[in-house]
């Protein structure tokens, strides 16, 4: 099989002529504005508050999809291509862009942090490094900007999750994460919010300066976090 994927950034003019799993994906979305009384016991700012509120209200008027409401909106999306046939999909942004994400445990994550919603890549064309590809890339524009670190909540096997909840959820098997370098930053029995700091641990900072071979880094980053629960591959 050839290997040779490309990562490109999407923009919304280009998500109508890609066909992907995620296109209809709507997890990230409440379906519902909350009332804002709700949200004074969660720890926002005045303002995160308000472009909360109204990323919410444009996700729900909008007759595009969630994607194209994240990617409008400031949000970053990946997908990674083997020719046109889009093989992964990545998405990203500030943590108000993910309005579902305040109804977790380990909730809020890090203001000044990007957080990683989903990574997917198409069954066919997994343990092909397609994933890991597409965390790179992330981390190259994010060190470029000057943003010091993503988090994410990832998901893992228990007795109260069913397997097929656990295989349909688009969240990311924690021990994948932490191939990736996260470590567990809020501990949770089956959402924990994981974190990678870029400043210090980016596979594709600690690459571009040539200082660590791959070995090295896979064993530095395993220490931070451990995991023995088994989850699969991207």
């Amino acid at each position: 099989m050839n290997l040779n994927f490309t990562i490109k950034n999407l923009e919304p003019g280009q998500l109508d002529n890609i066909k992907f799993k995620c296109s209809g994906c709507n997890y990230w979305c409440t379906g519902r504005m909350t009332a804002i009384i709700d949200d004074l016991s969660l720890n926002y700012s005045f303002w995160q508050m308000v472009k909360s509120k109204f990323f919410e209200l444009k996700n729900l008027i909008s007759r595009k999809n969630f994607i194209y409401s994240l990617i409008s909106s400031g949000g970053i999306a990946k997908a990674a291509f083997r020719g046109k046939k889009c093989t992964g999909i990545l998405m990203a942004g500030k943590y108000y862009l993910f309005p579902r994400l305040k109804y977790f445990n380990v909730f809020p994550p890090d203001s000044e942090s990007i957080f990683l919603g989903c990574l997917f890549v198409d069954p066919d064309y997994r343990n092909l490094g397609i994933g890991k590809k597409l965390i790179i890339s992330l981390e190259k524009d994010l060190i470029n900007n000057k943003v010091k670190s993503i988090e994410a909540i990832a998901k893992r096997v228990n007795d109260d999750m069913e397997l097929e909840e656990y295989i349909n959820s688009p969240l990311i098997p924690v021990k994948y994460l932490v191939k990736q370098g996260f470590y567990i930053k809020k501990n949770d029995v089956q959402y924990p919010l994981l974190r990678l700091d870029l400043s210090a641990l980016s596979i594709a900072k600690e690459f571009l300066k040539g200082k660590l071979t791959l070995r090295n880094l896979v064993l530095e980053r395993a220490v931070k976090s451990p995991v023995t629960m088994g989850e699969e591959e991207q």
